[in-house]
Protein backbone atom coordinates (compact mmCIF):
# COMPACT_ATOMS: atom_id res chain seq x y z
CA UNK A 1 0.00 0.00 0.00
CA UNK A 2 1.35 3.15 -1.11
CA UNK A 3 -0.26 6.68 -0.66
CA UNK A 4 1.08 9.87 -2.22
CA UNK A 5 -0.86 12.82 -0.78
CA UNK A 6 -0.82 16.57 -1.53
CA UNK A 7 -2.79 18.67 1.21
CA UNK A 8 -3.23 22.36 -0.44
CA UNK A 9 -4.61 25.21 0.33
CA UNK A 10 -4.46 28.87 1.26
CA UNK A 11 -2.48 29.59 4.39
CA UNK A 12 -4.47 29.62 7.04
CA UNK A 13 -7.02 27.03 5.83
CA UNK A 14 -5.09 24.07 7.61
CA UNK A 15 -4.04 22.19 4.66
CA UNK A 16 -0.61 21.78 6.96
CA UNK A 17 -2.69 20.59 10.06
CA UNK A 18 -4.51 18.21 7.57
CA UNK A 19 -1.20 16.68 6.61
CA UNK A 20 0.46 16.49 10.22
CA UNK A 21 -2.91 14.30 11.76
CA UNK A 22 -2.32 11.82 8.62
CA UNK A 23 0.99 11.38 9.76
CA UNK A 24 0.27 11.20 13.57
CA UNK A 25 -2.49 8.31 12.38
CA UNK A 26 -0.38 6.47 9.95
CA UNK A 27 1.86 6.56 13.32
CA UNK A 28 -0.63 5.13 15.56
CA UNK A 29 -1.60 2.28 12.58
CA UNK A 30 2.12 1.55 12.77
CA UNK A 31 2.76 2.43 8.97
CA UNK A 32 5.52 4.52 7.58
CA UNK A 33 5.05 7.92 6.67
CA UNK A 34 7.33 10.87 6.02
CA UNK A 35 5.75 14.83 4.88
CA UNK A 36 7.22 17.35 3.43
CA UNK A 37 5.48 21.15 2.94
CA UNK A 38 5.96 24.22 0.55
CA UNK A 39 4.28 27.41 1.32
CA UNK A 40 4.59 31.10 0.28
CA UNK A 41 5.88 33.62 2.46
CA UNK A 42 3.13 35.51 3.21
CA UNK A 43 1.97 34.46 6.83
CA UNK A 44 -1.75 34.01 5.56
CA UNK A 45 -3.64 33.96 2.65
CA UNK A 46 -0.41 32.11 0.60
CA UNK A 47 -1.05 29.34 -1.21
CA UNK A 48 0.62 25.67 1.19
CA UNK A 49 0.90 22.25 0.05
CA UNK A 50 1.74 19.84 2.43
CA UNK A 51 3.14 16.67 1.14
CA UNK A 52 3.02 12.79 3.04
CA UNK A 53 3.41 9.76 1.32
CA UNK A 54 1.74 7.08 3.46
CA UNK A 55 3.08 3.03 3.08
CA UNK A 56 3.12 -0.30 4.57
CA UNK A 57 6.97 -0.55 3.34
CA UNK A 58 9.99 1.71 3.34
CA UNK A 59 9.50 4.87 1.70
CA UNK A 60 12.57 5.62 -0.96
CA UNK A 61 12.09 9.25 -1.17
CA UNK A 62 9.75 11.88 0.33
CA UNK A 63 8.83 13.55 -3.11
CA UNK A 64 5.52 13.73 -4.49
CA UNK A 65 5.72 15.23 -7.84
CA UNK A 66 2.90 15.00 -10.17
CA UNK A 67 1.81 11.59 -9.04
CA UNK A 68 -0.10 11.90 -6.52
CA UNK A 69 -2.86 9.52 -6.01
CA UNK A 70 -4.45 11.72 -3.48
CA UNK A 71 -4.81 15.43 -3.32
CA UNK A 72 -6.76 18.29 -1.87
CA UNK A 73 -7.73 21.57 -3.23
CA UNK A 74 -9.33 24.05 -0.35
CA UNK A 75 -9.24 27.13 -2.62
CA UNK A 76 -9.23 28.27 -5.94
CA UNK A 77 -5.72 30.00 -6.06
CA UNK A 78 -4.05 26.24 -5.92
CA UNK A 79 -7.29 24.06 -7.67
CA UNK A 80 -4.93 23.93 -10.94
CA UNK A 81 -1.62 22.63 -9.47
CA UNK A 82 -3.52 20.48 -8.05
CA UNK A 83 -5.11 19.20 -11.24
CA UNK A 84 -2.17 18.81 -12.48
CA UNK A 85 -0.71 16.61 -9.91
CA UNK A 86 -2.95 13.70 -9.25
CA UNK A 87 -1.62 10.60 -11.03
CA UNK A 88 -4.64 8.39 -13.29
CA UNK A 89 -6.84 6.67 -11.75
CA UNK A 90 -5.90 9.43 -8.36
CA UNK A 91 -8.49 11.01 -5.93
CA UNK A 92 -8.51 15.00 -5.76
CA UNK A 93 -11.05 16.31 -3.38
CA UNK A 94 -11.96 19.87 -3.88
CA UNK A 95 -13.86 22.46 -1.87
CA UNK A 96 -16.75 23.36 -4.38
CA UNK A 97 -17.71 26.32 -1.62
CA UNK A 98 -14.33 27.98 -2.93
CA UNK A 99 -13.59 26.17 -6.57
CA UNK A 100 -16.18 28.06 -8.39
CA UNK A 101 -15.72 25.69 -11.90
CA UNK A 102 -14.05 22.55 -11.04
CA UNK A 103 -12.93 21.41 -14.25
CA UNK A 104 -13.33 17.96 -16.07
CA UNK A 105 -10.20 15.53 -14.32
CA UNK A 106 -11.00 12.69 -17.21
CA UNK A 107 -8.51 9.84 -15.75
CA UNK A 108 -8.87 10.42 -11.86
CA UNK A 109 -11.59 11.06 -9.80
CA UNK A 110 -12.67 14.38 -8.10
CA UNK A 111 -15.04 14.18 -5.38
CA UNK A 112 -16.25 17.92 -4.82
CA UNK A 113 -17.79 19.12 -1.35
CA UNK A 114 -18.53 21.90 0.27
CA UNK A 115 -16.50 21.73 3.04
CA UNK A 116 -16.50 25.77 3.85
CA UNK A 117 -20.03 25.95 3.74
CA UNK A 118 -20.71 22.58 6.03
CA UNK A 119 -17.78 23.84 8.33
CA UNK A 120 -20.38 26.95 8.96
CA UNK A 121 -23.65 24.83 9.55
CA UNK A 122 -20.88 22.86 12.35
CA UNK A 123 -20.42 26.64 13.75
CA UNK A 124 -17.45 27.69 12.30
CA UNK A 125 -15.24 27.52 8.81
CA UNK A 126 -12.57 26.75 10.33
CA UNK A 127 -13.23 23.48 10.71
CA UNK A 128 -13.59 22.92 6.82
CA UNK A 129 -9.99 21.21 6.92
CA UNK A 130 -11.58 18.37 9.11
CA UNK A 131 -14.74 18.09 7.12
CA UNK A 132 -11.84 17.57 4.01
CA UNK A 133 -10.34 15.22 6.15
CA UNK A 134 -13.14 13.02 7.28
CA UNK A 135 -14.01 13.15 3.11
CA UNK A 136 -10.68 11.93 2.39
CA UNK A 137 -10.37 8.95 4.83
CA UNK A 138 -14.01 7.85 3.84
CA UNK A 139 -13.02 7.79 -0.16
CA UNK A 140 -9.97 6.54 0.12
CA UNK A 141 -9.18 4.22 3.12
CA UNK A 142 -6.10 5.32 3.84
CA UNK A 143 -6.35 5.81 7.42
CA UNK A 144 -9.32 4.71 10.02
CA UNK A 145 -11.34 7.28 11.32
CA UNK A 146 -11.37 6.07 14.55
CA UNK A 147 -7.57 6.37 14.57
CA UNK A 148 -8.41 10.33 13.32
CA UNK A 149 -10.55 10.52 15.74
CA UNK A 150 -7.78 9.28 18.72
CA UNK A 151 -5.31 11.80 17.22
CA UNK A 152 -7.75 15.18 17.18
CA UNK A 153 -8.57 14.44 20.88
CA UNK A 154 -4.67 14.03 21.93
CA UNK A 155 -3.49 17.48 19.64
CA UNK A 156 -6.43 19.59 20.98
CA UNK A 157 -7.14 17.86 24.40
CA UNK A 158 -4.38 19.27 26.36
CA UNK A 159 -4.23 23.06 25.06
CA UNK A 160 -7.54 23.43 23.29
CA UNK A 161 -10.15 20.65 24.56
CA UNK A 162 -13.10 22.75 23.39
CA UNK A 163 -12.13 22.08 20.08
CA UNK A 164 -11.90 18.27 20.18
CA UNK A 165 -15.65 17.89 20.05
CA UNK A 166 -16.47 20.52 16.94
CA UNK A 167 -13.50 18.81 14.98
CA UNK A 168 -14.65 14.91 15.53
CA UNK A 169 -17.98 16.32 14.18
CA UNK A 170 -16.38 18.01 11.38
CA UNK A 171 -14.57 14.37 10.65
CA UNK A 172 -17.14 12.67 10.76
CA UNK A 173 -19.43 15.37 8.78
CA UNK A 174 -17.01 14.57 5.94
CA UNK A 175 -16.74 10.85 6.22
CA UNK A 176 -20.75 10.34 6.39
CA UNK A 177 -21.23 12.71 3.62
CA UNK A 178 -18.91 11.02 1.06
CA UNK A 179 -20.27 7.55 2.45
CA UNK A 180 -23.42 8.60 1.53
CA UNK A 181 -22.59 10.05 -1.91
CA UNK A 182 -20.80 6.36 -2.48
CA UNK A 183 -24.27 4.47 -1.11
CA UNK A 184 -22.19 3.20 1.85
CA UNK A 185 -24.04 4.70 4.60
Amino acid sequence: MLHKCMFSGSGGQGSALMAKMVCLGAIKENLKVVMTQTYGIEQRGGDSTAFVIVSDEPIGSPIVENDATVAVALSQSIYDNCLEGVVPNGKLFTNSSMVENPKDTGSFEQICLPVSDMGVELGTVRCANMVMLGAVLAGTGILKLETIEEVVNETFGAKKPKLVGLNIDALRTGYAAVKKEAGNE
